[in-house]
Formats: structure tokens, sequence, C-alpha cells
């Protein structure tokens, strides 16, 4: 008896090979759709040609797969819809706490270099950041850092300091001030 060579069947590759495609961006759904469609055709032809056909491992695999794409990729895109609010919410906390703790410094600074200077305040930020040592390590005021706007006022008997956002609500919802030493915020309108 001669014994028959089996040939592998193409639809199992071909589920294969679409269930591999599920990786790609918006038509990996449709690819793993079409591996397990394509995979279950196969498993049957090799099932009723067991004898001529094989390839029953490459159209599981297909079918797996796809099963993948449709289960899986939309899994992945809910928790994505779900951190990447959080995410931006937590930039959000964090650029109010660098600005609250900006505005902290400028008016330690300020008071610093006033308590040295018989208690007359700077007339421009530049005392503070050319002083020997540097009051402040760099400027602020007219600069946007981590999405606020950052304000002083200096004036001989009086200071004022004001950090807001550069987008109310997508940068910051607070605004901070300072005024001769006393801190408080507000929500931005």
């Amino acid at each position: 008896m001669t014994q028959v060579q089996k040939r592998t069947l193409g639809l199992a590759i071909l589920s294969l090979i679409f269930g591999c495609l599920f990786i790609i961006p918006f038509l990996g759904m449709l690819f793993g759709i079409a591996a397990i469609v394509l995979g279950i055709i196969a498993l049957v032809k090799i099932s009723n040609n067991s004898e001529t056909l094989k390839g029953k491992g490459l159209a599981i695999s297909g079918i797996v797969l796809g099963a993948i794409s449709i289960f899986v990729i939309p899994m992945l895109a809910l928790l994505a819809a779900i951190a990447i609010p959080n995410l931006l919410r937590a930039r959000l906390h964090a650029n109010e706490a660098l600005a609250e703790a900006s505005v902290k410094t400028i008016s330690t600074a300020i008071e610093s270099y006033s308590s040295v200077n018989n208690g007359i305040y700077p007339a421009d930020e530049q005392e503070l950041v050319n002083a020997e040592p540097p009051y402040l390590p760099k400027s602020y005021s007219g600069k946007t850092i981590a999405g606020y706007n950052y304000s002083l006022y200096l004036r001989s008997g009086d200071y004022r300091i004001v950090a807001e956002p550069e987008g109310c609500g997508t940068t910051g919802t607070k605004i901070f001030v300072s005024e001769a030493g006393k801190i408080f915020q507000k929500e931005c309108k």
C-alpha cells in the first residue's frame, strides 16, 4: 500500500495569517473575525478529509488569535478609556501642586529679601534672581511653567504673586495668589 502525503490546507494558513494581523489598529477586529471564520471552515474540511489534509494546529491558532482580537483588544481600549482621564486628572493636580509650591517659594524669597533689606520689598524680580546668593533660582514673572502663567507685581511696600492656569479646567482649576505673605486660592472660571 502506498502512503498518501497530506497537504496543508490553505485556509488554515490564511486563518493563522489573519489571526496574526489582529495587532493592526482598527482593522484588527475584522482580521480577527476573518481568522475565526476561516479557521472553523478549515477545521471542518480537515475533519472531513483527514487522510489527505493537515493544518489543524494552524487553524486552531488562527481561531485563538482571532478570539483575542475580538475580546482582548476591546478590553484594552476600555481600560485606556478609563486610564487616560485619570492620568489627565493626575497631571492637572500635579500642575496645581507645583503652582502652589512655586507661589510659596516666590513669596518666601520676597520675604527673605525684605528681612535683609530693612522691610523693603524688591522693585523687580531680577533683584531676587541676580542677588548673591540668589533668593530665587529662576525667573517666574511672565512665564508659563507646567500649565500655569505667573505674574509678579512688586512695589517697595507690598507685592502680589499670581499663578493662573493657562487653560482653566485643562491645565489647572485653581488660581493661587500671594499678597504680603498670605497665600490663598480661588477657582478659575
